[in-house]
C-alpha cells in the first residue's frame, strides 16, 4: 500500500512512450484487425505506465509489434510497417525505462535530461536499424514475403540493441 508521499510524478518518458504507441496505431490504421490489436497494445502500454507494471508495458509493446505484422501482411506499405515496427519497440523501451528510472530515482530528482537523452539514443538506433531494414526490403524481389521477414528481423535487432 502506498502512502501519499510515495506518489511518483509523470515523467517525460511516460509521455514519449504513449506518443510512440499512438504513432504505431496511426501508422497501421489501414487494417481493421491491426488497428484493434494496436489499440489494445497502446491501452496496455498506458495501463502499465499508470499501474507501474513493466510486464504490461512489454506486453503492450508486443501487441503493437503484432499489430504491425498484421498490417504488413495486409495492405500496409513499407513506410507504415517501418513506423509501426520501430514505434512499437520504442514505446516498450521508453515505457520500461520510465518505470525503471521512476523506481530507482527519488521523485525530487530532475531526470528529464536523462530521459530525453535516452529517447534520442533510442530513436537514433531505430533510424539506423530502419535504414538497414528498408535497404533489405528494397533488395528482395517484390511480391515475396522476404521483405516482411527483413523488416521483422530489423525489429528484432532493434529490440536487442535497445535492451543492451
Amino acid at each position: 500500500m502506498s502512502s501519499p508521499t510515495d506518489r511518483r510524478r509523470v515523467r517525460a518518458s511516460h509521455a514519449l512512450a504513449v506518443l510512440a504507441s499512438v504513432a504505431v496505431v496511426a501508422a497501421i490504421r489501414g487494417s481493421v484487425m491491426a488497428t484493434l490489436i494496436g489499440l489494445a497494445g497502446a491501452g496496455a502500454v498506458l495501463a502499465g505506465l499508470v499501474r507501474r507494471s513493466e510486464s504490461s508495458v512489454v506486453a503492450g509493446g508486443a501487441a503493437l509489434f503484432a499489430a504491425t505484422v498484421f498490417a504488413a501482411v495486409g495492405p500496409a506499405s513499407a513506410g507504415p510497417v517501418l513506423v509501426g515496427g520501430f514505434g512499437a519497440v520504442i514505446a516498450a523501451d521508453l515505457g520500461t525505462f520510465a518505470l525503471g528510472i521512476d523506481r530507482d530515482a527519488d521523485p525530487a530528482v530532475a531526470t528529464t535530461r536523462v530521459e530525453l537523452l535516452h529517447a534520442v539514443g533510442s530513436v537514433v538506433v531505430a533510424i539506423l536499424t530502419a535504414g538497414v531494414g528498408y535497404a533489405l526490403f528494397e533488395t528482395v524481389p517484390s511480391g515475396g514475403s522476404l521483405g516482411v521477414v527483413a523488416l521483422l528481423l530489423g525489429g528484432v535487432v532493434l529490440a536487442w540493441l535497445l535492451r543492451e
